[in-house]
C-alpha cells in the first residue's frame, strides 16, 4: 500500500498538480490571511454585497463565453485552440456591450446600487480569467498561471484596503481591480495569436464545440446557482449577522480546500484529454483511481480536524465575535470531505462526452437543493446546515457512483 501511494505521488501529473497547487494556494490564501483585518473594516452586510456581486459575475460570465473556454484544452492542433480563443473574445465583447446597456438602465431608472455600473467589467474580467486558466493549462505553463493568480490576489486585497473609505463599494472595487489585471494578460495573449485566428476556423470550432453552450451551459448555470443558493436563502430567512458568519465560514473553508481540488482537477483534465485522444481508456481509469486516492487522503487530513476544532480555529484567528462561524464550520466540514474528492474528478464526464449524464445530475442537485433550503429554512440555522450537509453527502456519493459506472461502460 505504501509503495502504491509513493508511486502515485511521484507521477508527473501529481508533480504538476503540486506545482499548480502552490500558486493557487498562495493566491487563495492571501485573501484569507487578510480577512481578519478586512472584517474589521467592512460589515457583514458589505461582505454580502460583494458575495452577490461575485455570484452574478460568475453566472453571467458563463453565458457571456458560452463555456467555450472548456474547449481550449481539447483540440490536438494549437490553431484550433487559438480560434476558440477568438470565439470567446467576440462573444464576451458582444455581451459586454449588452450588459452595459442593461446595467445603465437598472441604475438610472430602477434605482439599483451604483456599483452595478461595474458589473459588465467584472463579467468580462471573469471570462478572461477562465480563458487564461485553460490556455496556460493547455501548454502546461503553470508558472505563468501561478504568477497571474498571485498578482491578481495581491491587487484585490490591496484594492480592498485602498478603497475601504468607500464602504461596501471598496470590496467591489478591489475585486474588479484584480480582474482588470487578468484582462490585460488575456488581451496580450489574444493580440499575439490574432494573426492565426480566422473566421473559417472560428466557425468550425463554434459548430464543433456547440455542445458547451447547448448542453453544458444550462446545467452549469443550474449547478453554480445551486452553489450560491445558501447565500440567498440565509439572507431571505435569517439575518445579516447569520449571513455574515456563514459567508466568512465559506470564505475560509473553501479557499484552502479548493487550492488542492482546483489544481488536481486542472491537471487531471489535461491528462485524461490526452489519453482520450489516444483512445487509451485503461489509462483514463488508472488516472481516475489514482487521483481519487490522493484527493481522499488529503480531504480526510484537512476536513476531519475542522470538524473537531472549527470553533477554536475561528475564535483564535478572527476573535470571539466569530464563534458562531466556527460552529457552522464544524457542520459544513463533514459534507466537504466527499465534495472535495468528487468535484475535480467530475470533469471526466466532459472529456468522455457524457455531458447529458452530468446535466441530469446537476439538475437533480439544483432541485433537491431548492427543496432542502425551502424546508430547512423553517428551522434553526444549525438544523438547516445539518440537513444541507446530509444532502451534500448523498448527492456527491451518487455522483461518484455514476462516474465509476461510466468508466466501467455500465452506464
Amino acid at each position: 500500500m505504501k509503495n502504491k501511494i509513493l508511486n502515485i505521488l511521484s507521477s508527473k501529473s501529481i508533480g504538476n498538480s503540486f506545482l499548480l497547487m502552490f500558486g493557487t494556494g498562495i493566491s487563495q490564501l492571501i485573501p484569507v490571511l487578510f480577512s481578519p483585518f478586512l472584517a474589521r473594516l467592512y460589515t457583514p452586510a458589505q461582505f454580502g454585497d460583494l458575495a452577490i456581486f461575485m455570484a452574478i459575475s460568475i453566472l453571467a460570465a458563463m453565458v457571456s463565453s458560452g463555456l467555450y473556454e472548456l474547449g481550449i484544452v481539447l483540440p490536438k492542433e494549437d490553431i484550433d485552440a487559438k480560434n476558440i480563443l477568438g470565439i470567446i473574445c467576440i462573444l464576451s465583447s458582444i455581451f459586454f456591450v449588452l450588459s452595459s446597456i442593461v446595467c445603465f438602465l437598472l441604475v438610472q431608472y430602477f434605482k439599483f446600487e451604483s456599483f452595478y455600473y461595474l458589473l459588465p467589467f467584472s463579467i468580462l474580467f471573469t471570462v478572461s480569467f477562465n480563458a487564461i486558466s485553460y490556455w496556460y493549462n493547455r501548454f502546461r505553463k503553470y508558472k505563468l498561471l501561478n504568477f497571474a493568480r498571485i498578482l491578481q490576489a495581491i491587487v484585490i486585497v490591496s484594492g480592498s484596503f485602498i478603497f475601504s473609505s468607500l464602504e461596501s463599494i471598496g470590496l467591489i472595487y478591489g475585486f474588479v481591480a484584480g480582474g482588470f489585471l487578468v484582462f490585460i494578460i488575456f488581451f496580450i495573449i489574444f493580440i499575439k495569436n490574432l494573426s492565426e485566428i480566422t473566421w473559417i476556423g472560428m466557425k468550425e470550432q463554434l459548430i464543433l464545440h456547440n455542445k458547451f453552450p447547448k448542453i453544458m451551459l444550462p446545467s452549469s448555470l443550474i449547478n453554480t446557482f445551486s452553489s450560491y443558493g445558501p447565500v440567498f436563502f440565509i439572507k431571505r430567512y435569517y439575518n445579516s449577522t447569520t449571513l455574515g458568519s456563514y459567508s466568512m465560514t465559506s470564505r475560509v473553508l473553501t479557499a484552502p480546500s479548493s487550492i488542492i481540488s482546483t489544481a488536481v482537477g486542472q491537471i487531471f483534465f489535461k491528462d485524461i484529454s490526452e489519453f482520450y485522444q489516444k483512445g487509451d481508456l485503461a489509462s483514463i481509469r488508472n488516472q481516475f483511481y489514482n487521483s481519487t486516492k490522493v484527493l481522499f487522503f488529503i480531504s480526510i487530513a484537512f476536513f476531519l480536524p475542522l470538524f473537531f476544532l472549527g470553533k477554536e480555529l475561528m475564535v483564535f484567528v478572527f476573535g470571539a465575535t466569530w464563534f458562531q462561524a466556527g460552529e457552522y464550520m464544524e457542520i459544513i466540514a463533514i459534507g466537504s470531505i466527499i465534495k472535495f474528492v468528487v468535484s475535480p474528478l467530475s470533469i471526466i464526464l466532459v472529456v468522455l462526452g457524457k455531458i447529458n449524464k452530468l446535466a441530469k445530475w446537476q439538475t437533480l442537485y439544483f432541485i433537491t437543493t431548492i427543496i432542502i433550503f425551502s424546508i430547512g429554512s423553517l428551522y434553526s440555522i444549525k438544523t438547516l446546515l445539518w440537513i444541507y450537509t446530509a444532502h451534500e453527502i448523498v448527492l456527491y456519493v451518487l455522483y461518484f457512483y455514476i462516474i465509476v459506472k461510466i468508466l466501467k461502460n455500465e452506464y
